[in-house]
């Protein structure tokens, strides 16, 4: 269970990284080769499209399988740092003679 939930994870992260590289800024349109509001005319309205629901969806399986890796590979471990710490015992002050 654990390994393929780590290859979902893997292949999340990948296409995220890819889908996002792939996306246009919103400042694309107008920046240093002169283009104009008017270009933005006839556009069509992208507020909310099939590349940025799939980027949403990428980011969600990847939250869940982060937290779900975390809690599988706490759960592995049973044992704590501090069960190797050994406190020493003072021994009590010896009365001067």
């Amino acid at each position: 269970m654990y390994g393929l939930i780590l290859a979902l994870h893997f292949i999340a992260c990948i296409l995220l990284i890819l889908i996002v590289l792939l996306q246009s800024g919103k400042g694309s349109a107008a920046g240093i080769f002169g283009a104009s509001g008017a270009d933005n005319l006839f556009a069509s309205p992208t507020a909310f499209n099939a590349v940025n629901k799939f980027t949403a969806v990428l980011a969600v399986v990847l939250m869940c399988t982060s937290i779900a890796l975390t809690i599988a590979s706490n759960k592995s471990r049973s044992t704590s740092v501090l069960d190797n710490v050994e406190i020493p015992v003072e021994q009590p002050a010896q009365p001067a003679k």
